[in-house]
């Protein structure tokens, strides 16, 4: 549908959750993120020509941030757009341009120590390898249209090198999944994957820069869009989410005699957060092993060494 004068949401389902790219219309058309593998094929190339737009004149496609659902469609639209360039987050290139690194760098990074993996090989809709020709820092500007300029900013936490493009004529942010509240949610509105940043001051940051900027529209990678006073109360919620976190995860160690494990420390979150389903627990690895590394940091905590799975204790 469209959101505003030239610039689309495409809309399509990965499981129960609502899977979102945009399009930016102009002098060049601009795709951001392209879904699974399937989603070029299945979703955004009949959105394009529903529009009157030929995929094959696609000028440039920026994906957000690593992950399967995100970027599993590049090699798919480079297939069919052999002349759209492929940008994204420099710390993040070598994750997007190879589904191997990605489930070796970000989806296993924790299996050896903690026993929490999810999958030895890339899932099909991961897509195949497929280059990227620029690496984007934040700070740069895309020309749409004589009259339209993204800029482009760097909102990690959720990933090193996760983008945002932000449209100041109409003070509409697109932020992915840079923001998560206290869950990503079904297309029914409950939660289906609990919040999954990993890097908690990176992530703290974020959302103190996305406040700054004065947002009137938020648009992400699963959540519906937000206007107003919306879009201020989420990034409240998302705050809350890590302050309670960081609260809980440190009374249960302080409370633990022999220390806990990162497995145990997630039954502490969904304790606090029961509407984390059950079938997607082991992604709260991600967020507790972000405050786990910022407490130990902090010397608030430290591990027990020589055992497996590796335990922390309070100091």
């Amino acid at each position: 549908m469209e959101l505003y004068k030239n610039v689309h949401q495409i809309s399509s389902l990965y499981g129960e959750r609502y899977l979102f790219q945009y399009l930016f219309v102009g002098d060049r058309t601009i795709l951001v993120d392209s879904g699974i593998a399937a989603t070029p094929r299945n979703t955004i190339f009949p959105y394009m020509e529903q529009i009157g737009i030929n995929p094959t004149e696609l000028g440039m496609l920026v994906t957000t941030h690593p992950d399967t659902d995100h970027q599993g469609g590049n090699s798919a639209i480079h297939e069919t757009a052999p002349g759209a360039l492929t940008g994204c987050g420099e710390a993040d290139r070598q994750m997007i341009q190879d589904p191997w690194r990605l489930y070796q760098d970000r989806y296993n990074h924790l299996q050896k120590d903690h026993g929490i993996g999810f999958g030895d090989e890339p899932h099909r809709d991961a897509g195949d390898r497929c280059r990227v020709d620029i690496g984007f820092s934040g700070g740069e500007r895309i020309v749409v249209s004589d009259t339209r300029e993204l800029e482009v900013l760097h909102v990690p936490g959720h990933s090193s090198g996760h983008l945002a493009l932000f449209d100041p004529n109409q003070r509409a942010a697109f932020v992915s999944d840079a923001v998560h509240g206290h869950g990503c949610p079904k297309r029914d509105g409950s939660i289906e994957l609990p919040v999954t940043y990993f890097q908690v001051d990176l992530y703290l940051s974020t959302l103190a820069q996305l406040e700054d900027l004065n947002i009137e529209e938020m648009h992400t990678g699963h959540w519906p869009s937000m206007y107003g006073d919306e879009v201020r109360d989420f990034i409240t919620d998302s705050r809350r989410t890590v302050e309670i976190l960081d609260r809980r995860i440190l009374q249960a160690l302080s409370k633990a005699r022999s220390g806990l494990t990162l497995d145990q420390l997630i039954n502490e979150a969904r304790e606090e957060f029961p509407d984390w389903p059950a079938s997607t627990r082991d992604a709260a690895i991600f967020p507790v092993n972000g405050h786990v590394e910022r407490m130990e940091a902090r010397g608030q905590i430290k591990p027990i060494r020589g055992i497996h799975p590796v335990r922390w204790e309070s100091l």
